[in-house]
């Protein structure tokens, strides 16, 4: 049979991965750093900074504006200059993280009903987090223009702001979901790449292709432990993340398994074809090391997907099964995605997981010389 001796040689794989102390500690600490670190950690808010002020005006108007500005949670330090020279000083030496200067006369036309205008100064070299607290300031200076306004700032149209499937705004909710991806595509990539280039490094892997079980049967043994262990590490960190940070569960469980099992193969068929060019395991670790960061920075981890432009990327971004896997498990959890809606990602993993393990064949078919099928 094809599948011959498939289980003691998925049992061997995962003695070798467990027995020591060690390797069991490394595979599995991760969730537990990944869930303190990155999930606490990794915040889009932006709390607690430094702010420096230069106020050539010391009206009543930028007293009071300035005020509402430094007793929020946003700036924890507050630096007064009296000079454009430490002004610029203090954002060059990243000794404050925005600078609000207010020219003269600013009360005065304020009081008079004039063009009143505010200089604010953003830190460049911290884009994102300068964006958010510029942001917050432009909310503070129109709350404060509402409020001069008085009965007259009714009549002003009002936003109505409404999140859905993260009422609370919850950081945490987004962080957990964007790790049960990326723990399994860390750990499923590595697992298999290092497990097949160690029979190669140790001169073992032609010996089992001369024994009785079959090259097919040989790598769906040399992959389905880490088709286990990923699966493991990922309802892990799903269970955990839903006990500690309340992330919720509204989706069915059934569809929740079925998408994890998919978005693991076609992880592990990126993984078989690593290890299918690799001689030596440190060849496996530097070829998994270079498909995981391009794959982790297009997956919508940090920005959003929808924002690439360059048809490469966007190439790239298509053929990323990480994209898919990260909308399964948000829409799943936080949204209770439709099996109609869940398919529409979980084909695409199937495509790409065909496509990666048929490249691995016919790699394996041309390097060793042997017929997979």
């Amino acid at each position: 049979m094809v599948l011959t001796g498939v289980g003691a040689l998925t049992r061997k794989e995962l003695l070798n991965l467990l027995r020591e102390p060690k390797s069991a500690f490394m595979i599995f600490f991760p969730i537990v750093l990944f869930l303190t670190l990155f999930v606490l950690a990794t915040t889009k808010d932006v709390e607690n900074t430094s702010v420096v002020i230069l106020n050539h005006d010391n009206g009543a108007h930028s007293l009071n504006l300035l005020d509402k500005i430094v007793n929020t949670k946003i700036f924890e330090e507050s630096i007064y200059v009296n000079s454009e020279k430490d002004f610029k000083s203090a954002i060059n030496n990243e000794d404050a993280f925005i600078g609000i200067m207010i020219p003269q006369h600013f009360s005065k036309n304020m009081s008079l009903n004039r063009k009143a205008d505010i200089q604010v100064i953003t830190d460049g070299r911290r884009t994102n987090a300068a964006m958010i607290v510029l942001g917050y300031l432009s909310q503070i200076l129109g709350g404060y223009q509402r409020s001069l306004l008085g009965a007259a700032a009714k009549n002003w149209p009002e936003v109505s702001v409404r999140t859905w499937y993260n009422t609370n705004k919850n950081q945490r909710w987004f962080s957990v979901t964007n790790l049960i991806c990326m723990i399994i595509i860390n750990q499923a990539i590595i697992l298999t790449a290092l497990s097949i280039a160690r029979e190669k490094e140790e001169g073992t892997f032609d010996q089992l292709l001369v024994s009785p079980i079959k090259p097919l049967g040989m790598l769906v043994g040399k992959t389905l432990p880490s088709i286990i262990i990923s699966m493991f590490m990922g309802g892990c960190t799903m269970v955990l993340g839903h006990l500690i940070y309340d992330v919720p569960i509204n989706g069915s469980l059934l569809l929740m398994l079925i998408a994890m099992t998919v978005y693991v193969v076609s992880v592990i068929g990126i993984g078989v074809c690593v290890a299918s060019f690799a001689s030596t395991q440190q060849q496996a670790m530097l070829g998994t090391f270079v498909i995981q960061m391009p794959v982790a920075s297009l997956s919508g981890l940090m920005t959003p997907v929808e924002s690439v432009t360059n048809p490469i990327m966007k190439a790239f971004v298509v053929c990323n099964p990480m994209v898919y896997g990260n909308k399964l498990v948000k829409g799943i959890m936080l949204k209770n995605m439709s099996i109609s809606d869940a398919f529409e990602n979980i084909l695409p993993m199937i495509i790409i997981g065909a496509v990666a393990t048929m490249v691995a064949v016919l790699s394996f078919s041309h390097r060793h010389r042997i017929k997979i099928f």
